[in-house]
């Protein structure tokens, strides 16, 4: 098999939280270059597979089949953090549980469609990410500009949204569909 595309389930926050995350990128792309994921629409990863495209309907059948009895939660984020290894600095989810309870649903889900078992990659620490990928110079310097590290919002996980893109240098994410989570 030949992967030709990435297919990324997320938690989209609304425009306003998105909007926010995009205005701390761009401050610190100011300051410290380029990074990974600077251009990356603000997100929670749920899974991310490399697949080939025709996978694209099996894996939206599985997402499909994970949401059905899964229900809508209030999602709070509540600080700026990093990883251990300083590569990463994100906005930290309060409600790890629930986006594990969803994550766990939705792999279950599509890992059950045979062709695509081992193909799916989820984290276990769920986080929204403000710079990825940074240099020790890089980290340093946004660490500092990003102090005192608060971060505080809330929003309602409604619906779980399915990207897409080409596994070719340059290609960017297109949204697929939106899968809606129970009341």
């Amino acid at each position: 098999m030949i992967a030709t595309h990435r297919y990324l389930a997320i938690i989209a926050p609304p425009p306003p939280i998105a909007k926010e995350v995009v205005r701390i990128r761009e401050a610190l792309r100011a300051l410290i270059g380029d990074f990974h994921g600077w251009k990356l629409m603000p997100h929670v990863t749920l899974f991310l597979a490399d697949v080939p495209e025709e996978f694209g309907d099996l894996i939206a059948t599985g997402i499909a089949a994970g949401v059905r009895h899964s229900k809508a939660f209030d999602l709070h984020y509540d600080g700026i953090t990093h990883f251990p290894d300083e590569h990463t600095i994100y906005v930290d989810p309060l409600e790890k549980a629930a986006i594990g309870t969803l994550r766990t649903a939705i792999v279950d889900s599509v890992q059950a469609i045979g062709a695509l078992k081992e193909y799916v990659r989820s984290t276990d620490h769920p986080h929204l990410t403000i710079a990825a990928g940074l240099r020790p110079g890089q980290f340093r310097s946004a660490w500092v500009m990003l102090t005192p590290h608060v971060f505080n919002a809330v929003h309602p996980v409604e619906h779980v949204v399915l990207l897409r893109r080409a596994l070719r240098p340059g290609s960017e994410y297109e949204v697929l569909r939106e899968f809606p989570l129970g009341k």
